[in-house]
């Protein structure tokens, strides 16, 4: 599979290696990277390629122009779930906004297109590739999966958003060798306290959640 377009929703500690690592793709033909945000001085501990001089303008712009890849499109905006994309053949969310995902997860279900699910959070990381027709994040978590801290609150470990984002450049390359390939029927757990990565098993068949009339946020 060549010429494939990515589109990653997020240019922080997780979404900035994974675009740099997206450059090292030759069969990606496009990468549009989507983020409402500006460069905060909070940033700059976890997301290096930021400099202090940055500080108040958009990741996008200053990502763009830190990898000089002619295959980047920056996006200054928010994603929702009517959000206007380019066309893209695989959506990855490096957020930590549960709403973003949400409206990630709708807009990929209702023009069936696969995306990525990734998190890092203290010493904790995970990652998914989500079809389509198969588990929601829903299916996956429960109802919880709304609650919690995000990452700039409860913090996160910089070797953690880096091993998140080589697992999601790793499904990639599975799924663009073998689309049918078992291992995207998994959810990639990555413990950095104990430098380990390990994978469970996603149930098979239909997301009852999306079924006509039954989705409810």
């Amino acid at each position: 599979m060549t010429g494939v377009r990515v589109a990653v929703v997020g240019a922080g500690a997780t979404g900035s290696p994974i675009v740099w690592g997206l450059t090292q793709c030759d069969w990606v033909s496009q990468i549009i990277v989507v983020d409402p945000d500006q460069i905060a001085l909070s940033n700059l501990p976890r997301q290096p390629w930021y400099y202090p001089e940055d500080v108040g303008r958009p990741k996008v712009v200053v990502l763009a122009e830190r990898l000089a890849h002619p295959r980047i499109m920056g996006i200054h905006d928010a994603v929702d779930e009517d959000f206007t994309w380019p066309p893209v053949d695989v959506v990855i969310d490096a957020t930590d906004n549960v709403k973003t995902r949400q409206d990630i997860e709708a807009w990929a279900r209702r023009h069936q297109i696969p995306w990525i699910f990734s998190s890092a959070l203290r010493w904790e990381g995970q990652v998914a590739w989500m079809h389509p027709e198969g588990p929601c994040l829903r299916c996956l978590f429960g109802d919880d999966w709304l609650d919690g801290p995000r990452c700039f609150e409860a913090g996160v470990v910089s070797g953690v958003t880096l091993a998140v984002a080589g697992q999601v450049i790793g499904l990639l390359e599975r799924w663009q060798h073998n689309p049918s390939d078992p291992d995207l029927s998994a959810l990639w757990l990555i413990d950095g306290w104990e430098s380990r990565v390990w994978s469970v098993r996603l149930g098979e068949g239909r997301c009852p959640h999306y079924a006509v009339g039954t989705y409810k946020r």
